[in-house]
């Protein structure tokens, strides 16, 4: 199982599927679900699902996370051949300058550098103050928008930085862009792979959403068109086991201790929160139990983290919904990192509570 996760999530962090433009990532998600699932379908909007019904009666659950990842879109290109480009997503400004990037065209992928105002004439104040994305430009080696145009390059392509996948001297921990939420989508590659049919109690269906990073509303049609019982939104989480974080008081997940249950999520700036929902918590105490695991548990709801769980009330009728996480450091940076043990746990635990479907009472009282 390890080894198969390694080689999907290094497959898949190395695709650009920055929000509006998941379609390599779709491909290569889809062409996997054919293999094991009864149907899948791509939604007009990108989204790619996968039906696995069971032999045994149960609940139709929906196990999602999210194929997209922040990055860039070009807005201009100047008459002397440099790129202007804005966010799409919560990059910080902090790992823009200076950075290799990848702009994904028609013609293929085209290699561009941002610049960076010399040190040698900087101010005391630039030297100290983040360059921002509209501070910014590319520089892809062109001499005139004429020639940039000539690469492929128009208003509206998609940017990541260049990150390779990196194994760090403990082969276990992994280092990338893009883990949330690729390591997500290799988990439920690995979950559909792992399940047995005949001992399947009700329907499996893997949604892989798209624009998760910048509405997080993605998968408001697509459980409206599905009608699930339940949704288990998987995505990542930010460890708190660093120097510059204060563990206990702001963020008690660390690396290498298993899944994470999100308890509270939320985002006071747009009045967002969401619980989890308790019968599917206590659905993931009785996996847990039954595989002697510990699990790690969160608290969230004041500080910014939000998952496609936070939506699920508006859906159909409202929708039991829960957020199980896995572990990893330095969010929204093109050098996150993670523990490819956690990622086991996570899909051991997943296989686990899918097993027991068949015995889930949703009932709230």
């Amino acid at each position: 199982m390890k080894e198969k996760l390694l080689n999907d999530i290094r497959n898949l962090t190395q695709m650009i599927s920055v929000d509006g433009s998941e379609a390599e990532v779709g491909r290569y998600l889809k062409e996997r679900l054919e293999s094991v699932c009864d149907q899948v379908e791509v939604s007009p909007m990108g989204t790619v699902i996968g039906y696995l019904k069971g032999d045994l009666p149960g609940k139709r659950a929906v196990i999602t996370a999210h194929a997209d990842e922040i990055g860039f879109m070009v807005k201009n290109i100047t008459e002397d051949g440099f790129i202007l480009f804005e966010k799409v997503g919560d990059y910080s400004n902090k790992v823009i300058p200076a950075r290799k990037v990848w702009i994904q065209t028609e013609k293929g992928r085209v290699p561009g550098v941002i610049g960076l105002r010399a040190a040698h004439i900087m101010t005391p104040e630039e030297a100290v103050r983040a360059q921002t994305a509209k501070q910014s430009y590319i520089d892809v080696g062109a001499f005139s928008r004429a020639e940039a145009e000539s690469y492929g390059i128009r208003l509206g392509d998609k940017i990541v930085l260049q990150s390779d996948f990196m194994e760090m001297s403990n082969p276990d921990l992994v280092c990338t862009k893009s883990l949330d939420d690729r390591v997500g989508c290799a988990i439920i590659l690995s979950l559909l792979e792992s399940v047995n049919k005949s001992q399947l109690a009700g329907e499996l269906v893997a949604v892989f959403s798209v624009l998760e990073e910048t509405t997080i509303a993605g998968m408001i049609g697509p459980v409206n068109h599905i009608k699930p019982d339940y949704v288990i939104a998987l995505d990542t989480v930010p460890c708190g086991d660093v120097p510059d974080v204060d563990t206990a008081k702001e963020l008690p997940v660390y690396m290498d201790r298993g899944p994470v249950l999100i308890i509270a999520q939320g985002d006071p700036t747009i009045m967002r929160y969401s619980c989890m929902h308790p019968q599917i918590r206590r659905g993931f105490y009785d996996a847990a139990e039954t595989l002697g695991m510990d699990l790690q548990e969160l608290v969230i709801s004041e500080n910014v983290y939000i998952t496609e769980e936070s939506i699920m009330h508006m859906c159909g009728q409202g929708t039991p919904a829960a957020t199980l996480a896995i572990p990893r450091r330095y969010s929204h940076t093109p050098i996150e990192l993670l523990n490819i043990n956690d990622a086991v746990k996570t899909t051991q635990l997943l296989i686990r509570f899918v097993e027991l479907n068949g015995n889930i009472n949703l009932s709230f009282l």
